[in-house]
């Protein structure tokens, strides 16, 4: 097994080092995406299983590394699970470089230029599962150039067995097959030999996609015990996919040029530097082009983060258009390093403003004190028994979403009334203090067409209860709540 250098091992320990601790500091208050689902399974330890299977178990086994030292909060085992894989992911992708062939300098600068990206930078300092999978790929790409390629038949074993991990890390691993066929034809001939044309396609091939199909039937298994709903999967991916037309998302300029700053034009300028080594245009071409051409028909937006799965092949030709060091260089690099981490902090300070999960605590105490129910309707924050166990918490954005998908049109709200109201009031019966958020009145509604298609329906139950309760009113500029009083 080839060994990287001591000095590329120590700068790559710099590398991780350095970017955890930025990390550390500007980690953001505000949630995002499946931030709250996470947390709040994580949190109050539910078994349901989530897509990408690897985040819960990584979660959990932080935690436990955690609790002989005190670490006890089960939030700082989220925030590290996003935090440690970018920033080991970093440090691993400056060795994956210098493997590739990358001059040390050029190695450098397409790392730290990742590292300040809009898109890592945010994903490593939010609760989200896009860092780990960012991390993983990294790993499993080191692992596949580093293996003993000299004993082929234990090098493809190793990288096979390591193979699972990227799709239980995130679904969307399997655009990364093909490419990671000839990633091995390149790592075999860094021993010099290459597996002939024969083995490669009829034996590495078959044998990668026999390690992807076990992953998706090991995560089907956990997640339900059954192998039954991987189809209803299948069909759900592709409503999601026409949910996110509707919402109009450039996705090639908002979720793969602009999250990554300079990356992709001086990407695109290195490229042609890649056909010096032999065996890497191929490999790169397939491990950056095949997920990027899924992704930008796929269409779902997730500010970068489905994209962070494939951006270390991306640092590829950017470390060999830098190449060497030079005075002139630096310069240029330098410029391009503070250009860059501006651009992101101002795209993370602008989404990181507000929707503080604390002050919604705060307003639930204020409404109901320390037991009760509260109704949500839109899913911003961690479920308020992460913080205040006493308080139950009803999440009618599933309900309302069924609704929806059973009917061939939109659901108009009165006809949404007719199926929820008596539901409503039964619920109401069981409990003496009780409090409705509807989500964030600032938040903008074309931001995420699920929410968008939530607004009317929302602002009909609240029609509903203010026209069948006496109520009273918490404002807020986030978390506005309303108290129901007594029935009329």
């Amino acid at each position: 097994m080839r060994i990287a250098a001591p000095r590329d091992l120590a700068l790559a320990a710099s590398i991780a080092l350095g970017a955890g601790i930025v990390y550390a500091f500007t980690f953001q208050t505000r949630y995002y995406g499946d931030g709250p689902g996470l947390a709040t399974l994580h949190v109050l330890a539910r078994e349901q299983g989530y897509y990408n299977v690897l985040y819960l178990p990584v979660c959990d086994l932080v935690q436990g590394l955690l609790a002989p030292f005190g670490g006890s909060d089960p939030f700082l085992a989220l925030r590290l699970v996003s935090i440690l894989p970018a920033a080991l992911g970093l440090g691993l992708s400056f060795v994956v470089l210098r493997a590739a062939g990358a001059e040390r300098f050029g190695a450098l600068v397409a790392t730290l230029a990742l590292s300040v990206s809009p898109a890592l930078w945010f994903f490593g300092t939010t609760i989200e599962v896009h860092a780990l999978n960012y991390g993983t790929v990294a790993g499993v790409a080191a692992l596949t150039l580093y293996a003993p390629w000299r004993r082929p038949a234990i090098a493809v074993a190793l990288v096979a067995a390591a193979f699972p991990f990227l799709y239980w890390a995130h679904q969307t691993a399997f655009t990364l097959g093909l490419g990671w066929v000839f990633l091995v034809q390149f790592a075999r001939g860094r021993s010099g030999r290459i597996f002939s044309r024969p083995a490669l396609l009829f034996g590495v091939g078959p044998l990668l996609l026999l390690a992807l199909v076990l992953a998706v039937l090991a995560a089907f298994l956990v997640r339900f015990g059954s192998l039954e709903p991987i189809w209803a999967e299948v069909r759900a991916n592709v409503d999601l996919k026409s949910l996110h037309e509707a919402a109009r998302c450039p996705v090639w300029s908002e979720e793969w040029v602009l999250p990554l700053g300079a990356l992709v034009p001086l990407s695109v300028a290195g490229s042609a530097r890649l056909r010096r080594v032999p065996g890497l245009a191929p490999a790169v071409g397939l491990l950056l082009g095949v997920p990027t051409a899924f992704l930008l028909w796929w269409g779902v937006c997730e500010s970068g983060g489905y994209f962070l799965g494939s951006d270390l092949f991306l640092l590829v030709p950017v470390a060999f258009l830098f190449g060497r060091f030079s005075v002139a260089k630096a310069a240029i690099a330098l410029a391009l390093l503070v250009g860059q981490a501006l651009y992101a902090r101002q795209r993370i300070e602008a989404w990181d403003a507000g929707l503080d999960p604390r002050e919604r605590v705060a307003q639930v105490q204020s409404a109901i004190g320390e037991s009760g129910l509260v109704i949500t309707v839109g899913r911003f924050a961690p479920d308020i028994r992460c913080y205040l166990p006493g308080v139950e918490e009803l999440l009618l954005t599933n309900f309302v979403r069924q609704v929806c998908a059973r009917e061939p049109e939109p659901v108009p709200p009165e006809r949404l009334l007719l199926l929820l109201g008596p539901y409503l009031d039964r619920l109401l019966e069981r409990w003496e203090h009780v409090c409705v958020e509807f989500g964030s009145r600032r938040f903008p509604a074309e931001s995420w067409a699920g929410y968008a298609a939530l607004v009317p329906q929302a602002a009909a139950i609240e029609g509903y209860l203010r026209a069948h309760f006496e109520v009273r009113d918490l404002p807020h500029p986030d978390w506005p709540l309303v108290v129901l009083v007594k029935r009329r």
